[in-house]
C-alpha cells in the first residue's frame, strides 16, 4: 500500500480486531524493529516467530523446560533475546538458527533488553542482585563478560532490595539505559562509565514496566499505585524531537503527565508509546476484560478504548510503523487490532473528484459531430484534429523519457529513523524448506516386488521391459 494515499489526519489507532493467532501459550509478545514479525514467549518454554504478511510461524526455538518470562529483539532483527524465571538468558541467531550466547543467574531475571545499537550487549535486571551488562564474546573461544551496574551506594540489601531493579529499557541511541526499582526510583545510568547520571524518585510503589519514545527521549512508567507517568527526560547529548541537548545541560527526569482511571482504579499490564510518540497505549489486568485504553500523552485525556472479548489481558505490544496492536489473552490467544485505512485518491490524482453519490451523465449533442463550429466561425474537422493532438502528446512523451528523474525518497518524518545504520541492517531472514515426506524418485529404495518379471518368474535387470510377440 502507497502511504503517500493514506489519509494523513486519520487516527493511527486501531478499530477492531482483524486477525486471532492461536498460540496456546503465550504470555508475553514483541515486535520487530521494522514490524516485520512478531515473537511470542510462551509458559512452555518455546519462542515463535510469526511473520505479519502471512501470519504464519517461520521459527520456533525451544528455551527450556521453565516457563519464558519475556523476550528482545536486536535492532537488525538477526538476534532476539530470550529469558526464563530459572535465571536462563538465551540469545538466538536467526541467520544460523542456533545459539549465540547462553547465560545463567542465580536469581530469577525479572527484565532484559537487548542494546538498541550493538547486538552483542544486552542488560538484565535480577531479583536478588543488581543488574548486570553482558557483552557476548566474538566466539566460542572467548567468554562472555558480566559487568554489574551499581544503582545504589549501599550495594544490595536482601531485606529492603534497595539495589534490586524491576524493569528496564535503553535510550534511543543506547548512550543511557533507564532502571525501574521497586522503591518507586528511577536511574539513568551512562553505557559508557556504567555510572549513574541522575534520579529521580516517582513514588512509594514498585515501578512495573518502563517504555521509551521511538520518536523522542521521553519515557513512559506504569507502578503498582496504578498511575502511568510520562517522564521528560533531559540528559547531556540525549536527542529531543527537535533538537540535541547541550553538553553542559543539567541531568534530569520530570514527570509531565499523570495518567489513572480514577472510576475503576485498575491495574496496568503494559504502558507503551504509539509509533508517532503522541499517543500512550495500556492494557488493564481487571477480572475478565480485554481493553486496551489509547490516552493523550499531553493532556492525559483518554482518546479511545479498545474493547475485546471476555478474557483477561497478559500484554500488548504496538507496530513501531503501522497502526496495529497485538494483545495476548489469558488463553494465550494473540490478537491483531487494526483499522481498514481510507486511501486519498486526490494526493495522488488532483483531478480526481470524489462522488457522494452517483450522477446522471447528460450526453451533449456535438459530442460525436464530426465538425466542430467555434465561437470564431471557424469549421474544424473533430477527427483530424484529434490525431494531431494525439500526435502531439506522443512528441511531449518522448522528449520526456529523455529527462525521467524518479524520486524513490521516502522524508516522511514518522517513518524515518535517525538512527544510524548497523551491521546487520540489511538482514532477511532466510526460508526453510522441508520436504521430508517428499522423497525424489532417485532416492526412493527399490523393493524386490517393483522388479519387472517375464512370464517364468525370471526377474529384470533395471531399464529392461516385457514385450510380447
Amino acid at each position: 500500500m502507497n502511504r503517500k494515499l493514506l489519509d494523513p489526519f486519520e487516527p493511527e489507532y486501531p478499530e477492531s480486531i482483524e486477525a486471532c493467532l492461536d498460540d496456546e501459550y503465550a504470555v508475553k509478545c514483541a515486535f520487530s524493529h521494522n514490524g516485520s514479525f512478531l515473537a511470542t514467549a510462551r509458559s512452555d518454554g518455546w519462542c515463535y516467530i510469526w511473520d505479519m504478511d502471512t501470519l504464519n510461524v517461520m521459527r520456533k526455538f525451544s528455551h527450556g523446560e521453565s516457563a519464558l518470562l519475556g523476550l528482545s529483539w536486536s535492532r537488525s532483527g538477526r538476534f532476539i533475546l530470550t529469558y526464563d524465571e530459572a535465571g536462563v538468558c538465551i540469545v538466538w541467531d536467526l541467520r544460523t538458527d542456533a545459539i549465540r550466547a547462553r547465560v545463567e543467574f542465580e536469581s530469577p531475571v525479572t527484565c532484559a533488553r537487548m542494546h538498541p545499537r550493538n547486538g552483542a550487549q544486552f542488560v538484565v535486571c535480577l531479583s536478588r542482585e543488581a543488574p548486570c551488562l553482558v557483552t557476548i564474546g566474538s566466539d566460542e573461544n572467548t567468554p562472555h563478560t558480566i559487568s554489574p551496574i551499581r544503582i545504589s551506594a549501599e550495594g544490595v540489601d536482601q531485606k529492603s532490595k534497595a539495589a534490586a531493579s524491576t524493569c528496564c529499557c535503553f535510550g534511543k541511541k543506547g548512550v543511557y539505559v533507564f532502571f525501574g526499582t521497586s522503591k518507586g526510583v528511577i536511574h539513568a545510568v551512562l553505557m559508557q562509565t556504567l555510572n549513574i547520571v541522575c534520579s529521580t524518585k516517582l513514588s512509594a510503589s514498585a515501578v512495573n514496566t518502563i517504555s521509551r519514545n521511538p520518536r523522542g527521549s521521553d519515557i513512559v512508567t506504569s507502578s503498582s499505585d496504578r498511575i502511568l507517568r510520562v517522564c521528560e527526560v533531559c540528559l547531556p547529548g540525549q536527542e529531543t524531537r527537535r533538537k540535541v541537548m547541550p553538553e553542559n545541560t543539567p541531568p534530569s527526569i520530570s514527570v509531565a503527565t499523570k495518567i489513572q482511571d480514577i472510576v475503576n482504579r485498575v491495574h496496568w499490564a503494559q504502558a507503551l508509546f504509539s509509533s508517532s510518540g503522541d499517543y500512550i497505549v495500556s492494557g488493564i489486568q481487571h477480572k475478565a476484560e480485554h481493553n486496551i485504553y489509547i490516552w493523550d500523552k499531553f493532556t492525559g485525556s483518554l482518546v479511545k478504548m479498545l474493547t475485546g472479548p471476555n478474557e483477561l489481558l497478559e500484554d500488548c505490544a504496538v507496530h513501531p510503523l503501522r497502526a496495529i496492536y497485538a494483545s495476548v489473552s489469558t488463553f494465550g490467544i494473540i490478537y491483531m487490532w487494526t483499522r481498514v485505512p481510507q486511501q486519498n485518491w486526490n494526493a495522488f490524482a488532483p483531478g480526481f473528484k470524489e462522488l457522494e453519490e452517483n450522477i446522471d451523465f447528460v450526453e451533449p449533442e456535438d459530442l460525436f459531430d464530426r465538425r466542430l463550429i467555434k465561437e470564431d466561425g471557424e469549421t474544424v474537422d473533430c477527427i483530424s484534429e484529434r490525431i494531431q493532438q494525439d500526435k502531439r502528446d506522443a512528441a511531449g512523451s518522448d522528449e520526456a523519457e529523455t529527462n525521467i528523474e524518479i524520486d524513490i525518497t521516502d522524508d516522511d518524518p514518522l517513518f524515518s529513523d535517525s538512527d544510524t545504520q548497523s551491521d546487520d541492517d540489511g538482514f532477511v531472514l532466510p526460508v526453510l524448506i522441508k520436504n521430508e515426506d517428499l522423497l525424489l524418485a532417485s532416492e526412493m529404495p527399490v523393493s524386490e516386488s517393483s522388479i519387472p518379471a517375464n512370464q517364468h518368474g525370471e526377474t529384470l535387470e533395471p531399464g529392461l521391459t516385457i514385450t510380447e510377440s
